[in-house]
């Protein structure tokens, strides 16, 4: 499942990073990508492994807003 999670505005390209590295290592994401202008990750996973709230519970848990 391919889903864009939308965040307030990123403070930092290393922001962007941080967010995407952290949704690379968690289990059944096979891709990620967090677009620093636009405050977006896109993120790609298995649901039979997580979720979309799981995923943006490890964003917020890092200490970003989620908008949608």
């Amino acid at each position: 499942m391919k889903k864009t999670i939308q965040m307030e505005e990123l403070v930092c390209p290393m922001c962007a990073k941080k967010i995407e590295t952290a949704l690379l290592k968690s289990k059944g994401v096979t891709s990620a990508s967090v677009l620093y202008n636009a405050s977006k990750a896109k993120v790609e996973f298995d649901e039979n492994v997580t979720n979309l709230d799981t995923l943006k519970e490890i964003i917020t848990d890092l200490g970003y807003v989620i908008i949608k």
